[in-house]
């Protein structure tokens, strides 16, 4: 994994540090967990949602689709949203844990 790769560890720290994304983050499916990477994004850079749609060229309100977990990206448009926050989108599968039958989650 890269040093500067973004972990599950940060997104949370981030969400957890945010009263407001807190509101949101009830869940640890998949689809909760790319949203609150989108908002990990756009809280790196400092960016409004309005002003983060705005530089990759999509509205505001499917950007807010995606950050409430309602709509999952295509992989174009995540790598997109990474870009502008300066990350590229690498894409891993890993094992199941044998004894919960879940994925690591990292």
């Amino acid at each position: 994994m890269d040093a500067d790769a973004i972990f599950w560890s940060f997104i949370t720290e981030k969400i957890s540090s945010n009263p407001e994304m807190m509101a949101g983050c009830n869940s640890d499916s998949p689809e909760n967990q790319l949203a609150m990477t989108v908002i990990a994004l756009r809280s790196e850079v400092g960016l409004s949602q309005r002003e983060f749609a705005a530089r990759i060229g999509m509205k505001q309100s499917q950007l807010a689709r995606i950050e409430t977990g309602r709509q999952v990206p295509k992989l174009k448009t995540l790598a997109k949203l990474a870009s502008v926050a300066g990350y590229e989108v690498k894409v891993s599968l890993v094992p199941f844990d044998r004894k919960s039958g879940q994925g690591s989650g990292h």
